[in-house]
C-alpha cells in the first residue's frame, strides 16, 4: 500500500467517525446545518457546492456530504470514486486560492456517501472565491444552512488582513493642533521626555507629536492624523461623528422591550477621546451592574457582576482594534448590557492571525501582538485613562489575556469571541454562569427589571420568558428573604405589583 492510498484510508476512518455524529442531527433537524452541507449528487458532481467551499473556507471550515437525499438524509447510488476525484479538482481548479482538503469514501446503511472536510482558510489567504464569478462576486460565507455573498465591506476586511493598513495615519482634514486636548497632549510629552531619552527631550512639542504620528507633518499647523485625533483629540466626533461608541442596557436576554414598549433600561452616547470613552465605559457599567460588598479582615472590598478590569480591557481592545477604514467611519463600537451578559462589538473582524489557526482560544491564550492600527496603539501605550493613572493599553497583546485573568479570579469564564467578518462580538456571561448561551428568566434578572420601577407578576413572566408561576415562586422567597415586598399588602389584590424593598 502506498502513502497516498493509506491516507486516504485514514481520511475515510476519520470522516465516517464525523459523518456518523452528523446524520442522526441533520435527520432530526431535517435541513443542512451551519456546519454540514448536503448533496445527493446522482446526477454526478453539483458544482453550486462550490459556493459553499467559499463561505466553509471563510468561516470555520464544514462538512461536506455526497450521496444523501437532501429531504430525508437516506443514502442515494453515487459513483462514490468519481464524485471523490471531481471534487478534488474542483477545489484546485475553480477555486481561489485552492482549498485543501481531506476526503473519504464511507459508509451509510451498506452504501457509500463521499465525504470531505473542508478547513478554515488561513486570515492571510482570504477570501476564497469561486474563481469564475471572481472576487466580488464569487465569495461567500456561511448562514445557518445556507450560504450568503459577501459584502464589498467583509471582502474589504479579509483582504486588509493579508497586510498592515495604516488607516489611522491619514490626516484628518481640518484638524490641527489646536483641536487636541491640552491636558491629555502635555501629560503624553511629559511621560515621554521622562521615559524614552533625549530624542523626545531635545525636540520641539510639534517635531516630537510628528515623529509619534499625531502630525502628518513635522509643522506646528500640519493636520493631526486619525490616530492622533483619536488619542489626544478633543473631540473627534467633530470630524468623525460616529467613532465613539455607544452604551446600552436592555431589559431582556433577547434584546426584546418590555410589556410597555421600554426598549432600553439605560442608553448613552460615550464621545470624546479613546481615553475618555474607556473612562465613560467603565462608569456606565457600574452605574447598572449590582455591587455587593465582601469582607476581608478590617477592610471591605466592593463585587460587582464583572471586574473592572476585564470591563476596561475589552472597551479598550474594541476601540484599538477596529476598522478605521472610511467604510467602516458610519459604525460605532456598541456596548450592550443584557440581564445575563455584556457583549463589545467593533467594526471589522479579526485581523492579523498569519498563523492559520483560526479558534479564538489560541488569541487568548497566545502572545501574538498583531493589530489592525499600528500607529494608534503605540500612541495608547503613554496615553492615560482619566482618574486612573495607567496607559489605555500596553499594546503587548495581554489585554484579552488580563481580561480573562480578572474574570477567572471572580470565578468566572473567559469572553466568548464571535468573528463575524464585518464585526468582532466579544461576550462575557453574569457571574459564574456555566454556559455563555443566554438563559431563561432568573431571580437576577427579576431584580434588575425591578430596580426601574414597579412591576406585575404577568409583566415580570413575559419580560423574562418564562411561566407566571415560575415568578411568583422567585417572588415568594425573595419577599421572605426581604428582597422585594408588593406594592398591596396583599399579594392577591387586582392591580398590585412587585417592588424592591430598597424602593419603599
Amino acid at each position: 500500500m502506498n502513502a497516498k492510498s493509506a491516507d486516504f484510508i485514514s481520511a475515510s476512518a476519520e470522516l465516517q467517525v464525523e459523518l456518523d455524529a452528523a446524520l442522526p442531527l441533520l435527520r432530526a433537524a431535517a435541513t443542512d446545518h451551519e456546519s454540514v452541507e448536503v448533496k445527493s449528487a446522482a446526477g454526478g458532481f453539483p458544482t453550486s457546492v462550490l459556493k459553499s467551499i467559499s463561505a466553509f473556507s471563510n468561516g470555520r471550515g464544514g462538512l461536506l456530504l455526497f450521496g444523501l437525499s437532501d429531504t430525508d438524509f437516506r443514502p442515494v447510488p453515487i459513483d462514490a470514486a468519481k464524485l471523490a476525484a471531481d471534487l478534488a479538482s474542483a477545489c484546485s481548479d475553480d477555486l481561489e486560492p485552492k482549498v485543501r482538503l481531506r476526503i473519504g469514501i464511507c459508509d451509510v446503511e451498506g452504501r457509500p456517501v463521499v465525504a470531505a472536510r473542508i478547513p478554515p482558510l488561513a486570515h492571510q489567504h482570504r477570501p476564497c472565491h469561486v474563481r469564475s464569478e471572481g472576487m466580488n462576486q464569487g465569495s461567500y460565507t456561511r448562514v445557518h444552512d445556507g450560504n450568503r455573498r459577501l459584502t464589498d465591506y467583509e471582502i474589504h476586511v479579509m483582504v486588509s488582513g493579508r497586510g498592515q493598513p495604516n488607516d489611522d495615519a491619514a490626516p484628518v482634514e481640518g484638524a490641527r493642533l489646536e483641536h487636541l486636548d491640552d491636558a491629555l497632549a502635555s501629560d503624553l510629552l511629559r511621560r515621554l521626555r521622562q521615559r524614552r531619552g533625549e530624542i523626545f527631550t531635545d525636540a520641539a512639542d510639534h517635531e516630537v507629536l510628528h515623529m509619534l504620528g499625531v502630525l502628518a507633518e513635522p509643522r506646528p499647523d500640519s493636520p493631526v492624523t486619525l490616530a492622533g485625533l483619536l488619542a489626544l483629540g478633543r473631540y473627534p466626533q467633530q470630524f468623525m461623528p460616529q467613532l465613539g461608541a455607544s452604551f446600552v442596557v436592555l431589559p431582556s436576554t433577547d434584546g426584546s422591550p418590555l410589556f410597555d414598549g421600554t426598549r432600553f433600561i439605560d442608553n448613552q452616547p460615550l464621545d470624546g477621546p479613546i481615553p475618555a470613552i474607556v473612562a465613560q465605559a467603565v462608569s456606565a457599567m457600574q452605574r447598572n451592574m449590582r455591587r455587593r460588598s465582601v469582607v476581608e479582615g478590617a477592610g471591605r472590598q466592593d463585587i460587582w457582576d464583572y471586574p473592572t478590569e476585564a470591563i476596561r480591557e475589552i472597551v479598550a481592545n474594541a476601540l484599538m482594534h477596529r476598522d478605521y477604514h472610511s467604510n467602516a467611519h458610519g459604525t460605532q463600537v456598541r456596548i450592550s448590557l443584557y440581564p445575563d451578559r455584556f457583549e463589545v462589538a467593533s467594526p471589522g473582524g479579526l485581523h492579523g492571525i498569519h498563523s492559520g489557526r483560526t479558534d479564538v482560544a489560541h488569541l487568548i491564550d497566545s502572545s501574538i501582538n498583531s493589530t489592525r492600527n499600528a500607529l494608534l496603539a503605540r500612541l495608547l501605550e503613554d496615553v492615560v485613562i482619566p482618574g486612573t493613572g495607567r496607559p489605555v493599553c500596553e499594546n503587548r497583546g495581554s489585554g484579552l489575556r488580563a481580561a480573562v485573568q480578572a474574570l477567572n479570579r471572580m470565578g468566572m469564564g473567559p469572553p466568548e469571541l464571535d468573528d463575524r467578518v464585518r464585526e468582532l462580538v466579544v461576550t462575557v456571561a453574569n457571574q459564574q454562569a456555566p454556559s455563555h448561551k443566554p438563559q431563561k428568566g432568573t431571580p437576577d434578572q427579576l431584580i434588575r427589571l425591578l430596580e426601574a420601577g414597579p412591576l406585575s407578576s404577568a409583566d415580570l413572566a413575559a419580560a423574562l420568558g418564562t411561566s407566571k408561576q415560575t415568578v411568583l415562586n422567585w417572588l415568594r422567597r425573595l419577599r421572605a428573604e426581604g428582597t422585594v415586598a408588593p406594592t398591596h399588602a396583599e399579594p392577591q389584590t387586582r392591580g398590585n405589583k412587585w417592588m424592591l424593598v430598597s424602593q419603599q
